[in-house]
């Protein structure tokens, strides 16, 4: 479904001024049988769509992204529109999700905005906190996690149709191992490897 053309509900007879009748109402329930896009969900979409990470500062939250991580303007986008995706899937899931690395370093990142993200993000957009807790470690916590990811795919699926491998990748792929390493680059050298600088080269 494409996201420009969200079907329109008559609203529900609530008072969505408050605020646990509203959180009720996000809500996934399999087996009431509602439409997925009720207005809840379609106005909490619109606030998250609304939330400016290109602000006119000499550095935005973008630029910031892109090179800390060696992306491009528009792969830093994608990953912030993944992002946006991802807690509105957190906001409506029953249970818990689990980003995919992409989106967790863009989580990463706007909790180092801390202003931004817990008073604006969490507080007017989202309405609700939204904690990131690190894994415990151990075979359980990996397990559980690997779980978590598999019905955070399957959600953005229903809201949102499949989702980009790119930024999402398969759950036997995303649990491989870590991707992601912070490195001295005065210290170390990286090289991008031969299928990934091609992939990068035939998108331009």
């Amino acid at each position: 479904m494409e996201l420009g053309a969200l079907p329109c509900y008559r609203p529900a007879v609530h008072d969505l001024r408050d605020p646990s009748v509203q959180r009720a109402q996000l809500k996934v329930d399999v087996r009431a049988g509602e439409p997925d896009w009720t207005p809840a969900r379609q106005e909490l979409w619109r606030r998250i769509t609304a939330h400016d990470f290109e602000p006119d500062t000499p550095f935005n939250f973008t630029q910031r992204l892109a090179r800390d991580h060696g992306w491009s303007l528009d792969e830093a986008r994608a990953a912030i529109e993944a992002y946006r995706r991802f807690c509105f899937l957190a906001m409506v899931s029953p249970t818990p999700v689990t980003p995919s690395e992409v989106v967790d370093e863009v989580w990463h990142q706007h909790l180092i905005y801390s202003r931004d993200y817990w008073t604006i993000w969490c507080g007017e957009r989202l309405q609700s906190p939204l904690h990131h807790d690190p894994t415990p470690g151990g075979p359980d916590a990996q397990m559980t996690y690997r779980r978590q990811y598999a019905e955070t795919l399957a959600l953005h699926e229903r809201f949102f149709g499949p989702p980009s491998p790119d930024l999402w990748p398969a759950t036997h792929i995303r649990f491989a191992g870590p991707r992601y390493f912070v490195a001295d680059r005065r210290d170390w050298l990286t090289l991008p490897r031969p299928r990934a600088w091609l992939r990068r080269l035939l998108r331009r």
